[in-house]
C-alpha cells in the first residue's frame, strides 16, 4: 500500500481467482474485490453479490468487451456483467483508452456504489496490461491524528539508483511524455518512503514538570475552595496553594528566559547574515494565523458541507480570473487596443530566446526556499533539492526545448488552491476569503529562467523606469519612501507645496486590464 498507516483485512470469499480485502484508515471503510476472470472459466455473478457493501470497489482483468465500455464489439460476459450490475447498483468507471496491448479491447474494469472516481489509463510498463490509475474525491486519508514521516535519506538513494534509466528513458520517448511520467514517478517514490505515525496533535507549550505541577496546584485549589465553601478551617491548604503558586509561575519564567537565551545563542553562533535569522525567527513567532473555516455564508444563507463550499469557491474565482471585457464598438476600448499593439509592434521580437544551462537550472534550484508543501503533482521544492545530476541532464533538455518553442506546458497552469479566512471572528462569505495558489514547482524554476531574460529584454529597451522599485532586484519599498522624503524635504527648502497621490488598484493582479495599464505607464 502506499500509505504505510492503511489497515488490509482480507475476507474469505472461497471463489476462486476472487480476493476480497476491507481497507481501514481512511475517512470511510473501504472494500476492495480483485478478480480475474480468464475466458474459459465459468463464473456465477451472484455469488460475489453477498461481498458487496457500501463503499465496494470491484476491480480486475474480467475478459469483457462492450461498446460503451471503450471496445469495438460487445460480446455475451459483458452484457451479464451488465445487468449483475444493475441489480447490485454499481456504477462502472471509464478509462481513458484501451487496457490491452495486444488488441483494441478494453477488458480491464472497475465497478463501485462510490461516486466520483475517475479512471485513466497510463501507456507505461512492459505487462501486456496499460495499467489504470483510478481517482477519488470521497474517500480520502485521516489526518487528524496520523502524521507523515519521510525518509529523505532512502529518497535520494532510491532517485540515485534508477537515474540511469530515466536517462536512458528520455531518448525513446517524446521529451513531453518523458516529463509527466518522471514527476509521476517522483510523487510515488516519495508515497513508497513515507510512513505515518500517530501523533498527538498539539505539542505542550510547557515541559512535563511543569505540567506536573500545574495538576498539582490544581488539586490544591480545588480543595481549597471546597473546603471554604463549607467554613472548614483551611489555613495549611490556603499557604500551600499560595506557596504552589508562586514556584509554577516562578518555573515558567525561568523557563520563557532560558528559551530565549537560547534563542539569542543560536542566532550568534551564526557567523552570517545574523539579522536575516534574527527576523525570519521573530517573523515565525509574531506571525498571524488564519483561522479555519468549516461553514459559508452565501446569500445570507450558511452551507456546511465540504463539496458545496468547495464548489461554491470554485465558481467565485473563476468569475473573479474572467478576462475583462473589451467592446469593439466602444472608441475608448479600440483606442486602448490599437496603442497596445503599437507598443508590442514597437519592440524588437525578432532575436531568439537564450538557451539555458545545467548550471543555470542548478541555481534556480537552490534559490527557491526548502518548503515541503507541493502542489496539485504532489512535489515539493524540498524534493527537487535532492535530485541527482542525471535529471538535471534531463530537466535540462526539456527547458531547451520548451524555450525554443516559446511554450509553457499546459499542465503548469493548473494550481491547488487553498482558501485562507480574512475574518478574525464570524462566518465568511466568498469574498472574505484568501485564495493561495500551490503551484507545479518545476513551472517555478522555469519561471526563474524566464524572468532572467525577460529582465533583460526589459532592461535593454529601457521599458522598467527608474522609479520602479518592486519586482526589482537590489530595489524596495524602503528606496521609494527615501526618495519621496528627499523630494518632500527639497520642496519644503523652496516654499512649494507638495501633492502626492496614491493609487490601489481593487484585485488588481486578478482584474486589471493589461493592455490598458501598459498604454497608461507608457
Amino acid at each position: 500500500m502506499s500509505r504505510k498507516n492503511l489497515k488490509g483485512v482480507e475476507i474469505d470469499s472461497s471463489i476462486p481467482n476472487t480476493v476480497v480485502v476491507d481497507i481501514y484508515g481512511l475517512s470511510e471503510p473501504l472494500r476492495i474485490i480483485g478478480i480475474y476472470w480468464p475466458a474459459s472459466q465459468q463464473r456465477n455473478l451472484m455469488d460475489l453479490s453477498n461481498f458487496v457493501i457500501n463503499n465496494t470497489i470491484i476491480a480486475g482483468d474480467f475478459n469483457a468487451a462492450a461498446m460503451d465500455w471503450g471496445s469495438p464489439t460487445d460480446d455475451n460476459r459483458s452484457v451479464l456483467l451488465k445487468e449483475w450490475i444493475e441489480e447490485n447498483d454499481l456504477l462502472y468507471v471509464k478509462n481513458t483508452f484501451n487496457s490491452s496491448r495486444r488488441s483494441k479491447r478494453n477488458i480491464d474494469h472497475l465497478f463501485t456504489n462510490i461516486r466520483n472516481i475517475k479512471g485513466e489509463t497510463i501507456a507505461f510498463g512492459t505487462s501486456d496490461h496499460w495499467p489504470i490509475i483510478y481517482t477519488s474525491n470521497t474517500i480520502s486519508y485521516h489526518t487528524h491524528t496520523s502524521f507523515p514521516h519521510t525518509s529523505w535519506k532512502e529518497y535520494e538513494v532510491l532517485l540515485c539508483l534508477l537515474q540511469d534509466f530515466w536517462f536512458d528513458l528520455q531518448k525513446s520517448i517524446t521529451l513531453d511524455d518523458w516529463y509527466k511520467l518522471y514527476i509521476r514517478f517522483l510523487g510515488a517514490a516519495k508515497n513508497r518512503v513515507t510512513t505515518w505515525k500517530n501523533k498527538e496533535k498539539f505539542r505542550p507549550a510547557l515541559p512535563e514538570f511543569i505540567r506536573n505541577k500545574l495538576k498539582e496546584l490544581r488539586k490544591v485549589r480545588n480543595n481549597y475552595y471546597r473546603k471554604r465553601r463549607y467554613d472548614i478551617d483551611n489555613e495549611a491548604e490556603r499557604i500551600l496553594l499560595r506557596t504552589l503558586n508562586r514556584e509554577v509561575q516562578a518555573d515558567i519564567a525561568n523557563y520563557r528566559s532560558k528559551r530565549w537565551s537560547n534563542f539569542f545563542e543560536k542566532i550568534q553562533e551564526s557567523k552570517t547574515k545574523n539579522d536575516v535569522n534574527f527576523w525570519s525567527h521573530l517573523g515565525k513567532l509574531y506571525k498571524q494565523k488564519s483561522l479555519p473555516f468549516a461553514k459559508l455564508k452565501v446569500n445570507n444563507k450558511i452551507i456546511s458541507d465540504k463539496e458545496v463550499i468547495a464548489q461554491e469557491l470554485y465558481k467565485y474565482y473563476t468569475d473573479q480570473f474572467q478576462p475583462p471585457y473589451i467592446d469593439r464598438n466602444d472608441p475608448h476600448d479600440s483606442e486602448i487596443e490599437n496603442e497596445f499593439q503599437d507598443i508590442l509592434k514597437s519592440f524588437s521580437n525578432s532575436m531568439e530566446i537564450e538557451q539555458t544551462n545545467i548550471k543555470e537550472i542548478c541555481y534556480a534550484i537552490k534559490s527557491l526556499k526548502p518548503k515541503k508543501s507541493a502542489g496539485y503533482d504532489s512535489i515539493s521544492n524540498f524534493m527537487l533539492k535532492l535530485l541527482p545530476p542525471g535529471y538535471l541532464q534531463c530537466l535540462w533538455n526539456c527547458f531547451n526545448l520548451w524555450l525554443k518553442e516559446c511554450r509553457f506546458p499546459h499542465d503548469w497552469k493548473v494550481a491547488k488552491v487553498i482558501s485562507l479566512n480574512k475574518l478574525k471572528t464570524g462566518i465568511p462569505s466568498s469574498d472574505q476569503t484568501r485564495p493561495i495558489s500551490l503551484l507545479a514547482t518545476h513551472s517555478k524554476i522555469f519561471e526563474k529562467l524566464l524572468l532572467v531574460r525577460i529582465r533583460n529584454w526589459a532592461e535593454l529597451n529601457s521599458i522598467i523606469p527608474v522609479e520602479q522599485s518592486g519586482f526589482r532586484p537590489n530595489c524596495s519599498i524602503p528606496t521609494r519612501v527615501l526618495s519621496i522624503y528627499q523630494e518632500i524635504q527639497n520642496n519644503l527648502v523652496a516654499n512649494v507645496p507638495t501633492l502626492s497621490i496614491y493609487v490601489d488598484y481593487q484585485k488588481a493582479y486578478d482584474k486589471v486590464w493589461h493592455a490598458a495599464l501598459i498604454v497608461k505607464l507608457n
